[in-house]
């Protein structure tokens, strides 16, 4: 904690959140992120009501997971600067951008 990390983007073509994946809450994510077991970190588009919103995708071991907010099944940043702060306030460094 409170070391400085830099960020990684990498471009990629589009992958859907799939209805299956599993739904963890933001405490999960940050347990998660401080015992180390999140294995990759993807930022991608997700739509919503016809405006460009961002998702998170987390890669746990053979897994995925997304982020869920109180109201919706996934959690949703209007922009990527709003994401990066939020994932480098819960002690992310690392993350894949997924653009189409």
């Amino acid at each position: 904690a409170g070391r400085e990390r830099g960020y990684t983007l990498a471009f990629s073509s589009l992958q859907k959140v799939s209805p299956f994946m599993q739904r963890i809450t933001e405490e999960t994510f940050r347990i998660l992120v401080n015992a180390g077991s999140v294995r990759k970190i993807t930022l991608q588009p997700a739509p919503w009501n016809g405006k460009e919103r961002w998702a998170v995708v987390l890669k746990l071991g053979m897994d995925e997971a997304t982020i869920k907010s109180a109201r919706t099944e996934v959690r949703t940043w209007a922009s990527l600067d709003s994401l990066a702060r939020w994932l480098k306030a819960q002690g992310c460094g690392v993350a894949e951008l997924r653009v189409v």
